[in-house]
């Protein structure tokens, strides 16, 4: 009798200490999820203490560069804030782990890339991610929009976008800059970024400010 191949399969939990979490609880389910489908389980991959906020975890960082190396086929995890920080996190991981040909398995949310089902559902997911990103935007656009409004309204001069530079800067930055000084040393002089001074050499070059 000719015996199938399993599944590699890996688990991946992340707990609190703050908290006084433990994996086992985690692990556990995942165990019993891996053996009912059959999965030969190779690796628990733990992250202890570390914020969920983080896309980059020491665990995590591991596993996607054993998911490279083709060392499993499937992640479970107990629910998707265990492994992704937000929607944005989640398919990016998603998406490279898909590169690997390597599928998700979510318990808590019943959400298994393995299946067409899960791929729908991955869909979805991409659809609700792009209608944060959207919805953010407006939101932004409209705030702006309406301190705009109300600076013309009561002249108190608020505007958007980085200050201008005054022409009494631009020359300091042409003069320091002739003297030897570094773009780093000029914009500590000046208390200017290095980006501005970048861009004020940038402008001059391009004729868009009168050099000095």
């Amino acid at each position: 009798m000719i015996e199938t191949k399993k599944t590699k399969a890996v688990i991946y939990a992340r707990v609190s200490t703050l908290l006084q979490e433990f994996p086992q609880a985690q692990i556990s389910s995942c165990t019993s999820f891996c053996d009912a489908r059959s999965f030969e389980l190779v690796k628990d991959y733990v992250d202890y203490g570390v914020s969920g906020r983080k896309e980059s975890r020491p665990a995590l960082n591991e596993l996607i560069e054993d998911a490279r190396r083709g060392k499993f086929k499937v992640v479970v995890v107990a629910a998707l804030d265990r492994i992704g920080r937000d929607t944005r996190h989640l398919l990016n991981l998603f998406n490279e782990l898909a590169g690997y040909d390597v599928k998700v398995i979510s318990l808590r949310e019943n959400l298994d890339l393995t299946a067409p089902i899960g791929q729908a559902m991955l869909v979805i997911i991409s659809a609700i991610a792009e209608l944060e990103v959207n919805l953010t935007r407006d939101r932004i656009r409209n705030a702006l929009a309406a301190k705009k409004r109300q600076a013309i309204e009561t002249g108190n001069g608020w505007r958007t976008g980085r200050p201008p530079l005054s022409i009494e800067t631009i020359r300091e930055v042409h003069r320091l800059l002739a003297s030897g000084l570094s773009y780093s040393q000029t914009a500590k002089v000046l208390s200017i970024s290095k980006t501005s001074v970048a861009r004020i050499v940038k402008s001059s070059k391009d004729d868009i400010v009168p050099k000095t």
